[in-house]
């Protein structure tokens, strides 16, 4: 009896680098690279024949079209491999093998990457353990390859994502200010000038600069120099607002209550308190990383409101988007 080697699919879509579906892929490169391949069927059909017995026990279909589908080969007149892919070794040893496996989590990778993976450490906990069996085959290298992937996959992504997690962050406070029975005005939609992105005629007069984040990236934010110049002018009347998301919230479709931390504040004067004066050597123009004391935060006077929003869109049911070190880590938002 054959025991058929398979993929191994995320549950969020991506097709991880299982062993068997690395070996697969390995087949069929060098099926690729030996003679032109009209189709997958023929692609397919000449990996299985090279490669043996062990071929017969393969699933090479399933990989043959996720490489198609995430670029790592292209259908044109005959099946055209990528560069990543095509000055790969023939050989099935260990090193070859890996190499395969990081090219495929770099053009795929799992929804969980962001969550699980910093730029310095892998959190396994936050692997779903179905995932996390079909990898350790990596072990002893599987942390540093998974931090690896993270860092070529998250910073090219960073400005798209900050902006779908700002934009829900704002849903959020703006949702839970109106149940309050407040009346904001979003003027961040109007323009970017105003260096805060909500208003509240009061009494008191209100401009209230929101950021989000995740669990472990709570108390860190990134700051413009026009927020934080307005956070100056304005003064009291300013205060920057954090809505922590829960770690769940970035693959979740919808945001309710239960996807959200809380929501916190810190004055303009905590602020200002954290942030070094300009000086004739040194002065910070676009934006900075601050992270104020603890103790200046407090919790806002106003709750999450019981509403339904758009998920955040950050880790879709494909894992097409990771969040960058900014986003997700303490000390890097």
């Amino acid at each position: 009896m054959i025991c058929r080697l398979s993929c191994h699919i995320s549950r969020h879509g991506a097709v991880l680098p299982s062993r068997g579906a690395t070996y697969a892929v390995l087949l069929l490169c060098h099926a690729a690279r030996l003679a032109a391949r009209r189709d997958v069927a023929d692609w397919v059909r000449a990996a299985r024949t090279h490669g043996a017995f062990v071929a017969a026990a393969t699933d090479l279909t399933n990989p043959a079209e996720h490489l198609l589908a995430v670029r790592l080969a292209e259908q044109a007149e005959t099946i055209l491999l990528a560069p990543p892919l095509n000055g790969i070794a023939s050989i099935a040893d260990g090193a070859t093998l890996r190499h395969v496996a990081r090219v495929l989590l770099t053009a795929d990778p799992p929804a969980w990457l962001p969550i699980a993976v910093s730029s310095q450490e892998v959190a396994r906990q936050y692997i779903p353990t179905a995932d996390l069996r079909a990898l350790e085959w990596l072990d002893p290298d599987l942390d540093d390859m998974l931090v690896s992937v993270w860092r070529a996959v998250s910073r090219p992504r960073d400005t798209e994502v900050r902006k779908r997690i700002g934009d829900a962050a704002e849903a959020v406070v703006l949702a839970a200010l109106r149940a309050d029975g407040r009346h904001p005005t979003h003027v961040a939609a109007i323009s970017d000038a105003f260096g805060y992105d909500i208003e509240l005629a009061g009494p008191p007069r209100l401009r209230i600069e929101v950021k989000g984040c995740s669990a472990n990236s709570r108390g860190t934010f990134h700051l413009s120099r026009n927020e934080y110049d307005k956070s100056r002018l304005h003064s009291a009347e300013w205060l920057l607002t954090q809505v922590v998301f829960a770690n769940g919230a970035f693959v979740a479709p919808h945001l309710g209550p239960a996807n959200i931390i809380g929501i916190f504040e810190i004055s303009a004067g905590e602020i200002a308190s954290a942030v070094p004066p300009d000086t004739a050597r040194f002065a910070w123009t676009d934006s900075a990383v601050i992270t104020p004391s603890p103790e200046a935060w407090r919790p806002a006077s106003y709750a999450v409101a019981n509403v339904i929003l758009p998920g955040l869109g950050v880790c879709g049911s494909n894992g097409s988007v990771s969040l960058s070190p900014h986003l997700l880590r303490h000390h890097r938002m």
